[in-house]
């Protein structure tokens, strides 16, 4: 009772407090010397949210933005500032994090620093209102890649076109260049650029003959677009230069328009010139995002970054990952992810091999809460998937103790168990695109973990564990074999005993103990009840079964 008491204990902590606890435990920062009170300028003032975006990107950042944009809607932020220094990560992952960026209640400025924007981080970025970059950084090379036994392989076209509309339409719906935003994403995006009659640099997509991209260019800027060119290139010669620089600084000319823009620039004879060239991702450093309009400036600090948005006079509210996110995150890892799922379904096969509730059910029933726990609050089990798994483990217990041999229970608790497993590790049913397929591999990666640390389990319960004192502890290991001198009894005595006169030494109902020439026998009447201490007679004897009958007192 004690052990199973200690199990509820275990089992309400982590299916329960811990994960209230993650979500309720303040993950706020003490500030440093830099993220104190923000001077006051021109702006409004009032909290500034500030959240880090770093490391690969996985569901664990997405609960710690959850968490973030909560807070900044229960102070009323003015404003969240995501710190970005990632190289990406999973892009299911990013694209459900621009997803509640967008729904934040006030301004999102993506802070770009570090490493910069790669990848998923771009795609983050471009979910913001506002970007701004340190001079250090970069941002950009968002098209999607799985892992292949080579190295990395660009995914296909259906992965490649989902992230380029995605990454168009956040970009359209924050006021971002959208041409730039998907030429991140697509090599085969030729962009171009010129300067308008306000001195503002234009960068817009052209299809592979050089004709403006009626699938990249909004309709509402191409006329515009268009009547600016004209304006531009009334008066310029048709031919096309090239004007690198050389060793000596000289201009040299050249009459071919396919030479890369890495040379130098490339003007065509309506005055654009190329930007990035087909066939290349587009990367851009902070230079270039100013340049094409990403950006207004660079800045090299935090504040700097508060200064220039006019979000001055408040003070920071700085949201870290808490202890029980960065658990949840460890547990939710490929490699410890399987071995808790050993732990889990090992403990429960010794608890039911052995008798109670034990030390084996605390510790599989503990893992495997810890399992489906972690995974539940970074958002990729759900309420079915746990169902699944417990009605399976249910049914194949029914067909092994309850309905042996017929073999249906066995099946659909195997089937629910598989299935509820398998849901519990992603969060779609059938794959589609190239990260779903990346995702895979980690399952893949975790059941393998999970079947080879089964079967290593099994040969130490096998082999090792009952060579050691607390394992005979737990079971019975003791046999009566003929070699300790346990032996059926003698039939030649058996034989012997019948006619044999003794007394009852317990009561007969019908069975009980009768004592014979100060032996005690296991005896049986044929249905007569009979106290301690009435004489008896054995009539009939069967191998070990003793058959008596009270005694007449004349005879």
């Amino acid at each position: 009772m004690r052990n199973f008491l200690y199990s509820a204990a275990f089992l309400a902590f982590f299916c329960f407090v811990a994960p209230v606890w993650a979500q309720d435990v303040d993950g706020s920062a003490e500030p440093t010397e830099e993220e104190s009170l923000v001077e006051s300028t021109t702006g409004a003032g009032g909290v500034i949210v500030t959240v880090p975006v770093t490391g690969v990107i996985e569901p664990g950042v997405l609960v710690l933005i959850e968490r973030a944009i909560q807070e900044a809607t229960d102070l009323e932020a003015s404003a969240i500032i995501f710190r970005v220094d990632t190289p990406g990560g999973r892009v299911d992952t990013a694209v459900e994090i621009a997803k509640v960026i967008g729904e934040a209640p006030c301004r999102t400025i993506a802070y770009i620093e570090g490493m910069g924007a790669i990848s998923a981080g771009a795609l983050i970025s471009f979910a913001c209102d506002d970007l701004i970059m340190t001079p250090d950084s970069n941002i950009g090379a968002a098209t999607p890649v799985f892992q292949t036994s080579e190295g990395m392989e660009p995914a296909g076209e259906k992965s490649v076109s989902f992230m380029r509309a995605k990454m168009r339409a956040l970009a359209e719906a924050k006021g971002h260049n959208p041409d730039i935003a998907q030429a991140m994403v697509d090599k085969d995006i030729e962009l171009r650029g010129y300067t308008d009659e306000l001195g503002k640099y234009v960068v817009y997509a052209v299809d592979s003959d050089g004709s403006e991209n009626s699938k990249t260019t909004s309709p509402s800027t191409t006329d515009a677009l268009q009547e600016v060119v004209d304006t531009l290139t009334e008066d310029l010669p048709v031919d096309v230069t090239i004007t690198p620089k050389d060793e000596d600084g000289a201009d040299e000319e050249t009459e071919s328009a396919e030479r890369d823009a890495e040379v130098g620039r490339v003007v065509y004879d309506d005055g654009t010139e190329l930007v990035l060239a087909s066939g290349k991702l587009l990367t851009l450093t902070p230079s270039e995002a100013i340049e094409y309009g990403v950006i207004d400036t660079t800045v090299t600090s935090l504040d700097d970054a508060v200064t220039y948005f006019l979000l001055g006079g408040g003070e920071y509210h700085v949201v870290e990952p808490n202890w029980a996110e960065k658990t949840f995150r460890f547990l939710t890892s490929p490699t410890i992810a399987g071995l808790l799922l050993m732990l889990g379904m090992g403990g429960l096969y010794l608890e039911v091999r052995t008798p109670g509730f034990g030390l084996p059910g605390i510790i599989g029933t503990t893992c495997l809460a810890l399992f489906f726990g972690s995974h539940f609050i970074l958002g990729l089990a759900d309420t079915i998937d746990i169902f699944l798994v417990l009605a399976g483990i249910i049914l194949i217990l029914l067909e092994i103790f309850v309905l042996p041999g017929i073999g249906i229970a066995g099946i659909t608790g195997a089937l629910c168990l598989i299935t509820g497993l398998y849901l519990s590790f992603v969060d779609f049913t059938i794959p589609q695109y190239s990260w779903d397929f990346a995702r895979l591999n980690d399952v893949a990666y975790s059941f393998a973990v999970f079947v080879i640390s089964s079967f290593v389990f099994s040969l130490a319960t096998w082999k090792i564990l009952p060579a050691l004192p607390f394992y005979n502890s737990m079971i019975l290991s003791d046999t009566m074999t003929v070699e300790a001198g346990y032996v059926a009894q003698d039939l030649v005595k058996t034989d012997g005993m019948l006619g044999a006169h003794g007394v009852t030494a317990t009561p007969l109902r019908p069975v009980g103990k009768g004592k014979f020439d100060g032996e005690k026998y296991t005896v049986v009447t044929r249905g007569d009840f009979l106290d301690q201490g009435v004489a008896i007679e054995i009539v009939e004897t069967d191998g070990n079964r003793y058959v008596v009958r009270p005694v007449r007192e004349e005879a």
